[in-house]
């Protein structure tokens, strides 16, 4: 199935199986978190993106997100809608921060969120797909209840 949005080409079919958690930014706002698995390489042993998008929005229509690579996790000026990172085993690489954009069909509460993503590392390693997206947890367990 394709589907027509804004400009943007939806491909569900091809769509990775990806994860959305609600959580809380690093200065303890409201946050999503999407794991986004990537396929292993000899030299990546268990891959993934991270996108985190700081508050919890809901968009009704296609919404894109852009990123820097430079964004400020602390909450800063420079803080933007959230950030976006690789790591080459999950939880147990440094992340390397990506620069590029994720572009929503719609993100919706308890409703399985499509996604395209073209992320790029600052040494130029580029990621481009889509995604479809389930919800991990309730809002109440991001913060610990």
């Amino acid at each position: 199935m394709i589907l027509i949005g804004t400009g943007r080409i939806w491909a569900d079919d091809s769509a990775k199986s990806a994860t959305i958690y609600y959580s809380a930014a690093p200065w303890d706002g409201a946050a999503y978190d999407i794991h986004i698995p990537l396929k292993k390489t000899p030299d990546a042993a268990d891959p993934a993106i991270s996108v985190n998008i700081w508050g919890n929005p809901e968009f009704d229509k296609p919404t894109t997100i852009r990123f820097t690579g430079k964004e400020d996790s602390s909450g800063g000026p420079g803080a933007g809608s959230g950030r976006a990172m690789f790591q080459s085993v999950r939880g147990n690489s440094w992340p390397e921060n990506l620069s590029g954009s994720i572009s929503f069909k719609s993100l919706k509460h308890d409703q399985t969120v499509v996604a395209t993503y073209e992320l790029t590392t600052a040494k130029g390693r580029k990621f481009k797909g889509s995604i479809k997206a389930k919800w991990g947890n309730k809002p109440t367990d991001a913060r610990g209840g």
